[in-house]
């Protein structure tokens, strides 16, 4: 089967892998209609990710139709359309039964972390879904099958980002009548925005500097902010009276730190500060508020800014999101036609392109998400 596969920092390439097959009884194999790329696996193509050896099968965002279905799998059948959280889970474990479905405590053998599709040997070492067809344990309980009034592209994000941007607005407790300040306006950005709407949000707050970034969010009601046109602190303070907003980090530790260097000479230098959108929310958000982090990050971070988030009273809840807390309410949302999740699609395309695709979406510009067909 063809296969998108990781070989090195920005070298990913198409190849011929053998097909999945079934391997213990609750497994299903998957024959894939719809994947895309993540922002997050632009960390793994930077080659930032510990753990990541080259030969793993890339992608956590997929939907597709049961091929197979191991001897034990009662909740899907083969011919069944269903899309695929990217965090496998096993329903049986404490923290599963708990609804702590990202900290799963039997799917990683390789060590403490819960498992994802697609992300290197730390995090399971399962082969994702940019394929023609993928292994999915836990059959039982990881898909969420299809309605038939859907498609699989509109409910592809209901892998990750959509639900990754609802857990943004969740964790950041954002309630009726609250100003929101959402950093970041790619995929996550996007949906957080959507998100905080749907839970009562009188403004929403964009703040990126991609202009077509900010202009889809601006579509769904955002109001954009430019940080390479004016300061963001200042204007959410200004347009909040003094008070700030509800603060979610859509970006992680790949943040742009446009004022941190001068390197004029080389255009396609691009800085990176991993704590730049943290300072900013340390300044921004509202006093004794909760900042919601469904940012990734890798690392720990010696100036972190303690101070500021003890003397207002600052509270932070971040962490890898628990699609399944989130996918059926939000799969209803879908339906009854609340959220259209397709307007974030930017570009489609064919799994054989993956290579390009993978560049495209890297450089950011036009493509706010790229989908492929296998």
């Amino acid at each position: 089967m063809k296969a998108v596969v990781y070989h090195g920092p920005k070298d990913v390439q198409v190849d011929d892998r053998p097909k999945p097959r079934i391997e213990k009884p609750e497994d299903i194999v998957l024959k894939i209609t719809r994947t895309a790329i993540c922002g997050s696996d632009l960390h793994l193509y930077h080659g930032n990710v510990k753990g990541m050896e080259p030969g793993q099968i890339l992608g956590h965002e997929f939907a597709g139709i049961v091929e197979q279905a191991g001897e034990r799998v009662e909740e899907v059948k083969e011919g069944d359309r269903v899309v695929i959280p990217f965090n496998i889970n096993c329903g049986r474990c404490w923290y599963c039964r708990h609804g702590f479905w990202s900290q799963c405590d039997r799917s990683n053998p390789k060590g403490e972390l819960g498992a994802v599709f697609g992300y290197g040997q730390t995090l399971g070492g399962y082969d994702g879904g940019q394929a023609e067809y993928v292994r999915v344990p836990y059959a039982n309980t990881v898909p969420l099958k299809i309605p038939e009034n859907l498609s699989e592209e509109q409910v592809l994000f209901l892998s990750d980002v959509l639900c990754t941007g609802y857990y943004g607005a969740d964790m950041a407790s954002v309630q009726p009548g609250d100003d929101v300040a959402v950093f970041g306006a790619g995929p996550v950005g996007y949906f957080a925005v959507v998100s905080a709407f749907l839970r009562g949000a009188a403004r929403v707050f964009s703040i990126d500097h991609w202009p077509s970034r900010l202009d889809k969010t601006a579509k769904v009601g955002a109001e954009p902010i430019n940080f390479d046109q004016e300061d963001p602190v200042g204007r959410i303070r200004q347009e909040t009276n003094g008070k700030g907003a509800i603060c979610i980090d859509a970006v992680g530790y790949e943040a742009v730190g446009h004022h941190l260097h001068d390197n004029s000479m080389n255009p396609a230098y691009v800085p990176q500060d991993s704590l730049q959108v943290i300072n900013w929310i340390a300044q921004a958000a509202k006093k004794f508020s909760t900042v919601g982090v469904p940012g990734v990050y890798l690392a720990e971070y010696a100036n972190f800014p303690l101070g500021q988030f003890f003397q207002r009273e600052l509270q932070i809840k971040m962490g890898q999101c628990t699609v399944k807390k989130y996918n059926e309410q939000l799969l209803h949302l879908i339906e009854v036609g609340r959220i259209d999740p397709t307007q974030l699609i930017s570009h489609r395309m064919k799994l054989d392109e993956a290579t390009k695709a993978y560049d495209l979406f890297d450089k950011k510009g036009e493509a706010t998400k790229i989908v492929m067909t296998p």
